[in-house]
């Protein structure tokens, strides 16, 4: 990063209570629109990375009756320089996720299928699916690396796929000798 590149400040607690207002009155027009029974949807300001705005559903195995937490998640460095963009445009998409979620299940649509865009219309909101912001001076999430060896050389793979490996027992191959990669012993 370029030594004159200020470094952004996340949202203060003014402007996250704002888009926590706003976020809700989104959700309760809707509610009122298309007559459904809102469910509880945490709102936090803890993403990290490229996205300004994500929404997602938690399945939760160990609870009684197996209920989801649903989650709009924020990020509070693209949002604080890029405030009032986000303001109008990713508090009103990730809210579109979050109902189309209620109404139809998040399972039986496209992210950003038809009925989305039609909740995005609704809304008076721009429905492109995303957006492309200088993100110089916002802090990015750094991946670790795992090393691991075949045949024929060493590879660096991300934390992403190193977990894959442990946890779902992914296998990846060399593209050049197509020998599955193994962790290297340290």
């Amino acid at each position: 990063m370029n030594n004159d590149t200020a470094i952004i400040q996340p949202l203060s607690t003014e402007q996250q209570q704002q888009v926590i207002e706003q976020t809700h009155a989104y959700i309760q027009q809707a509610a009122e629109l298309f007559n459904i029974k809102k469910e509880t949807v945490d709102i936090s300001f803890n993403l990290k990375g490229r996205a300004a705005g994500m929404y997602r559903v938690k399945r939760r195995s160990n609870l009684l009756f197996g209920r989801a937490k649903r989650e709009i998640r924020y990020n509070p460095y693209i949002f604080s320089k890029y405030f009032e963009d986000n303001f109008i445009t990713t508090i009103p998409h990730e809210v579109a996720h979050y109902i189309s979620d209620m109404i139809y299940g998040i399972k039986n649509i496209k992210p950003h299928g038809s009925e989305w865009k039609a909740i995005m219309r609704i809304f008076g909101a721009d429905a492109s699916v995303t957006a492309s912001y200088d993100l110089a001076g916002i802090p990015l999430r750094k991946h670790a690396y795992f090393t691991y060896q075949c045949a024929c050389k060493e590879h660096q793979l991300t934390s992403i796929r190193h977990n894959r490996i442990k946890k779902y027992r992914y296998q990846y191959l060399c593209i050049h000798c197509k020998q599955v990669l193994q962790q290297k012993p340290k």
